[in-house]
């Protein structure tokens, strides 16, 4: 007699993008997760906060050097829970869709969630520490404006920018490198130039990208090394010798 398979039979009838949607938070549990994070506070800056309360928060999560030399640790982890809300859509599209959705899952089921998460928050926390302190220096000498010493400095990007680095090695050999310089040549688009230095962000973001390469070539080379690496034979005991029947006696 046959059995109705159910939901698995409905889900071999979905069309490939329906199947892959439909999978996508169990094959890719961190990102998912964190796509959330992101929607949840790009909502709540916009349409549950009112403009000057919207605002303070910004500042207050801003890792600019006022907050970086008072509490670093609160404004490195609040910064990229909240996407950047004077972004255009293609801005979102590339830094929330590609850059998170496609480029981090990609990197998650490769390397695992931990080490996804780990390049994310050493990147970050890296070029925000760089870009931090040009900043203050850039500041303090008169290169920069004064304001930016307690301005509006806050976002995904500098992680999202080291993950779409670190999956160079996984892209068709064809396009790897243009796609290197691609995420490289991105930050500069929007720089501000004072003289031969520019703004701090776009400093942060080259370091991001600089971490992310550099971190995606060791995970990719340490993945290879481990699926080489033959596990190890376990030594077969000898086999017990045989016993020798006595030999019949001389008549």
């Amino acid at each position: 007699m046959a059995i109705d398979s159910g939901p698995r039979t409905a889900a071999r009838a979905l069309p490939p993008l329906a199947r892959a949607a439909r999978s996508y938070p169990r094959r890719n549990p961190l990102t998912f997760a964190y796509l959330l994070v992101i929607l949840a506070g790009l909502l709540f800056l916009t349409k549950v906060l009112s403009g000057p309360a919207a605002d303070h928060l910004k500042i207050a999560i801003s890792t600019n050097p006022h907050n970086m030399a008072h509490d670093p640790l609160a404004v490195l982890l609040a910064s990229p829970a909240f996407t950047a809300t004077d972004s255009g859509v293609l801005s979102h599209l590339l830094i929330i869709a590609g850059g998170v959705g496609v480029c981090m899952a990609a990197l998650e089921r490769r390397a695992g969630a931990v080490r996804t998460a780990a390049v994310f928050l050493l990147a970050n926390t890296i070029a925000t520490a760089v870009a931090t302190s040009v900043a203050a220096a850039a500041i303090h000498s008169g290169r920069y404006p004064a304001k930016w010493w307690n301005g509006y400095d806050y976002g995904i990007s500098y992680g999202v920018l080291a993950i779409a680095a670190s999956v160079t090695p996984l892209v068709p050999r064809a396009v790897r490198w243009p796609w290197a310089a691609g995420v490289f040549a991105y930050p500069f688009v929007s720089a501000q130039w004072f003289g031969l230095l520019p703004n701090f962000s776009t400093i942060g973001h080259e370091t991001a990208a600089a971490f992310g390469l550099a971190a995606g070539y060791f995970l990719m080379r340490d993945g290879a090394a481990r699926t080489r690496t033959p596990a190890p034979r376990t030594a077969t005991p000898p086999a017990p010798a045989a016993a020798t029947p006595p030999s019949a006696p001389s008549p």
